[in-house]
């Protein structure tokens, strides 16, 4: 900032800065030294000289205005001008300054501007509220009255109650107001009510502005509106917590409400209990009516599960067509069974899907809390256990965990564990159970069995392995075993000189339909010399549904070259009669089922034999499995049977002892 600085002697004036031939125009030796009034009329105003005046007689000690000034080339100054009287000695000097304020003016006036400017980017943007200690508001921008709906009028002097959502608790008010009261800066998202009711999200931001004493005395509110922002993390939430389908909270809301609920339940001493829900035959309405149809199967079972568990608990999709049912309390575990009752005689009512009425079943698993677990994982473990030992026993009901059926659950996961270690260790092995023509009283054929010698469990049997081999998917692995085998088997009977027997091997349908079984099944034949002759397949019904025309075309080639093909557990489908017209079979085999107890029950008599004359009449041979007693093989042998395969006759045979029934196709009494 330019200045020129001065003094006064006598009434004569002195100019000791540089600064005036900037300032005044004018050079310090022509103006020194001169008439301090005339000098400071011409340069300040007689304005200007009159108040030095008073400081040269001694009226005043000092003097501060402000005063203008025209330079010779016509530029217009802004000048502030200040006076000082010092004694010095016994003589009095007066001291003088002249400042150009333009700079200052300018800077001044370019902050406004910037001020200005920032004012209405913040009117365009951001909700901005001042208020007083109170909370009472004494402005409110443009933007805050748009966005709540109120005019100025009705903001100002009102608090901000006026647009209290009712969302946020005391306790977050009560945080806010402590926080700004203290004098500090408080940020945070709030729920806003808008005049029409509607509500709206805001990023705020509230500021002090305190005295010299540091105590607030206003608060700047700054506020952006983020509802759009909340809706999208609404949305997300719903994706990652709900199911898209139902409405209903998915697995992982579950879970999260089940592990406060044990929280709950461990603090309190309470129990509650959870459903596993599953419908029975829901892929049959898939495959029948579609997913679409099955969706809206799925969508009325959640409304109506809803509506039976009502305020008591909460249920949830968690995959396909399983729903679980949280009960929140129960006095004990028996009360879990009144909900699991009012669903299944809920279900009895048929679900209207487009123009079907759909009768549905559900099979329910129970697990309580602490009964069935005291941890989430568990709990679920156990419902989902309970839930498929109803759903392979009898459905449409409904079952408890207990703890046997934990030990069954722990066997199953080690025999499934190990299964692969029982291969790989040669701990399965081959039996061999003749079958016998009950006309000639010899062996003429023998189906090979595999079995499973556990180092822990000891023997395992096939009805128990197969099925979680299955699960596992490791049925195909065990089905080559067994093709392998037998045919290394016959191999070394062939090599000992024995007359040998056909021998029927079980497929299963997923070992069949493996894109590579018929490459790999001649494969074996042919590293072992086998001949097709010395083999029968032996394949159920479930093989063909979907699969027909596939499965003709290898059964065909199989047939070919000489192997026998069989079916088996006949009677315990609903389609037997029309795959035996489409299928060119050579053998027929009676479902134990249906020989057990043939000789009492008179319905049983009629199937069985009828069964024969059929498939003989279809040019088949017909074996009963599962031969017992005498009198079972009496009544089929008056109908011609070709052979038998049962207790009656014989035992699955280990290896060494159908080698000795090979010498003599006899078996030893």
């Amino acid at each position: 900032m330019a200045q020129v600085i001065f003094t006064i002697k006598d009434k004569k004036i002195y100019f000791t800065e540089g600064m005036s031939q900037v300032v005044l125009d004018e050079s310090k030796g022509i103006i020194s030294g001169g008439d301090y009034k005339e000098v400071l009329s011409t340069y300040i105003g007689p304005y200007g000289a009159e108040a030095f005046s008073q400081l040269v007689n001694g009226e005043e000690e000092q003097v501060h205005f402000h005063t203008t000034f025209d330079k010779k080339h016509g530029e217009f100054l802004l000048l502030h001008v200040s006076g000082y009287s010092m004694i010095s000695g016994n003589s009095t000097e007066i001291f003088g300054i002249i400042s150009d304020e333009r700079e200052a003016n300018n800077q001044l006036m370019t902050a406004l501007k910037e001020l200005s400017d920032i004012k209405y980017a913040l009117d365009q943007s951001v909700i901005v509220a001042i208020t007083d200690p109170q909370g009472k508001i004494i402005h409110a921008n443009a933007h805050f009255c748009e966005i709540s709906g109120y005019s100025p009028d009705e903001l100002i002097g009102n608090t901000h109650q006026l647009i209290n959502s009712g969302y946020h608790s005391r306790a977050f008010f009560k945080e806010m107001w402590r926080t700004i009261g203290f004098g500090g800066v408080w940020h945070g998202e709030i729920r806003n009510r808008a005049k029409d009711g509607s509500c709206y999200w805001v990023d705020t931001t509230i500021v002090p502005v305190k005295d010299a004493k540091g105590k607030p005395i206003q608060y700047i509110a700054m506020r952006y509106d983020i509802t759009d922002k909340k809706k999208n993390q609404e949305r997300v939430r719903l994706m990652a917590y709900y199911d898209h389908l139902t409405g209903l909270p998915n697995r992982r809301k579950f879970d999260e409400q089940l592990t406060q609920k044990v929280a709950i339940a461990k603090k309190n001493d309470t129990k509650f209990g959870i459903m596993f829900v599953d419908l029975d035959g829901f892929k049959y309405v898939i495959d029948t009516l579609g997913n679409i149809a099955g969706d809206e199967l799925l969508i009325a079972v959640a409304r109506r599960l809803e509506k039976i568990i009502g305020e008591g608990g909460v249920v949830s999709r968690l995959s396909g067509d399983v729903f679980a049912v949280l009960i929140d309390s129960i006095a004990a575990p028996k009360e879990m069974q009144y909900f699991a009752e009012a669903i299944i005689t809920s279900f009895k009512e048929p679900f209207a899907i487009d123009e079907y009425q759909l009768n549905m079943t559900a099979s329910i698993g129970i697990a309580t809390f602490p009964e069935a677990g005291s941890d989430t994982s568990t709990m679920m473990k156990h419902a989902d256990l309970a839930m498929y030992r109803v759903k392979n026993t009898s459905k449409n009901d409904f079952g408890f965990f207990d703890r046997e059926m934990k030990i069954s659950n722990q066997r199953a996961f080690q025999i499934k564990n190990d299964l692969r270690m029982g291969l790989e260790n040669n701990q399965f092995y081959m039996v061999y159970q003749p079958k016998v023509s009950p006309e000639e009283g010899i062996v003429t054929s023998c189906e090979a069995l595999i079995r499973w010698k556990h180092p822990d469990f000891q023997e395992i049997s096939p009805g128990e392995f197969i099925p979680l081999a299955e699960e596992l998917g490791m049925i195909n692995d065990i089905g080559d075993w067994v093709i392998e085998n037998v045919c290394k088997q016959l191999q070394q009977w062939e090599a000992l000189g024995y007359d040998l027997l056909p021998v029927s091997i079980n497929l299963s349908p997923s070992q069949f339909l493996q894109v590579n079984f018929a490459e790999k099944f001649w494969s074996y034949l042919q590293t072992y010399h086998v001949n097709p002759s010395w083999i029968q397949i032996e394949i159920t019904e479930s093989l063909f549904i979907d699969n027909m025309a596939y499965v003709q075309q290898i059964l065909k080639t199989m047939k070919s070259q000489g192997v026998k093909v069989a079916l088996d557990d006949f009677g315990t489908g609903y389609s037997s009669l029309a795959y035996l017209q489409k299928l060119d079979l050579d053998i027929l085999k009676i479902d134990k089922s249906l020989i057990r107890g043939i000789s009492n029950a008179s319905t049983k008599k009629e199937i069985a034999t009828t069964i024969v004359q059929l498939g003989k009449s279809l040019g088949m041979k017909v074996v009963a499995e599962g031969v017992e007693n005498k009198e079972e093989m009496e009544i089929l042998c008056r109908y011609d049977i070709d052979e038998i395969q049962g207790y009656y006759y014989s035992k699955p045979l280990p290896v060494a002892a159908m080698s000795e029934v090979l010498k003599t196709k006899m078996l030893v009494t």
